[in-house]
């Protein structure tokens, strides 16, 4: 590694305070920052969708948690961190909640969900996928509001490609989840109420 190369890469501590210091959608891949485009409209419907579902398993689940947007370290050395769009994590004795406060963790997640939203996270995604498999995240899915499928990984076997009007569902990860593919990509139902009373409003 050359001398300018080296002043290129990014510590995880150095990471750690662009995030303190409020930056969003930035990851670090090989040591090497990158800077996202924010997520679309679609990403955010399928993120708010997913989260009503997710909320009422996890209501009732005695051991496990969901964390939105939380960066997560899955390689140290050559560091390199993602953030998903939602990771599920199991709770720990003693502190049931233990990612929700942190600004970025290691600890690995019984699952995570991607947004293929952008092109630059379509054009990544494999790649992502196989890194958090090879880290033994045991599911991993990847909502694509462009083709309108879900693709669900269970450690390194085949993935499962699901279409409308196909369900989603939690299998070992989330016993008892479960969403049509159609309502993820749905404009949420509260949206729709206030967008009628806008367009009320301004008729």
């Amino acid at each position: 590694m050359t001398e300018s190369t080296a002043r290129d890469l990014m510590t995880l501590e150095q990471f750690e305070e662009r995030i303190l210091e409020g930056e969003r959608w930035i990851e670090l891949v090989d040591g090497r920052f990158l800077r996202l485009n924010p997520p679309d409209d679609a990403h955010g419907d399928v993120v708010r969708n997913l989260s009503r579902s997710l909320a009422k398993v996890l209501k009732k689940s005695a051991d496990t948690y969901a964390c939105f947007e939380l960066p997560l370290i899955i390689r140290k050395q050559g560091p390199t961190v993602r953030c998903p769009a939602v990771s599920c994590f199991r709770f720990e004795p003693g502190n049931r909640f233990a990612e929700t406060d942190k600004v970025l963790t290691d600890t690995r997640p019984v699952l995570v969900v991607e947004v293929a939203s952008t092109n630059e996270r379509r054009e990544s995604m494999a790649v992502r996928v196989q890194a958090y498999l090879d880290w033994g995240v045991t599911g991993v899915w990847v909502i694509d509001p462009v083709t309108r499928h879900v693709h669900q990984f269970h450690g390194n076997g085949n993935g499962v490609t699901l279409k409308e009007p196909q369900v989603v569902t939690g299998q070992q990860v989330l016993p008892g989840f479960a969403i049509p593919v159609s309502d993820l990509f749905q404009l949420p139902a509260w949206m729709k109420a206030q967008s009628v009373e806008r367009d009320e409003e301004e008729g």
